[in-house]
């Protein structure tokens, strides 16, 4: 089975999906995060992003796991002045 989780940040889109079937268990992908997105989940045993707007997108995750049950793309990227989105200032249509 898969995990989708799709982000809709202020600058990037993104999509992460995990084969939780195909997932070891061996956590290299929390270590490997910088940015600290990946967390266990005791109850079903994989990886999952906790945390996926705060991905960079550097893909390390990716690279490290074992058994290469990650796939990170990006969706779309954004022309918009952070700011503005943070204040409301920008509509995004979807």
């Amino acid at each position: 089975m898969s995990l989708v989780v799709t982000n809709r940040g202020q600058q990037q889109s993104v999509k992460f999906t995990v084969d939780t079937d195909r997932c070891c268990g061996c956590r290299r992908c929390i270590r490997r995060c910088m940015e600290n997105v990946w967390q266990w989940d005791n109850e079903n045993h994989h990886a999952y992003p906790k945390y996926p707007d705060e991905c960079v997108l550097c893909l390390q995750c990716e690279m490290d796991c074992l058994n290469n049950v990650i796939d990170i793309t990006p969706v779309e990227f954004l022309q918009v002045d952070p700011l503005e989105y943070s204040a409301g200032l920008v509509c995004l249509e979807n």
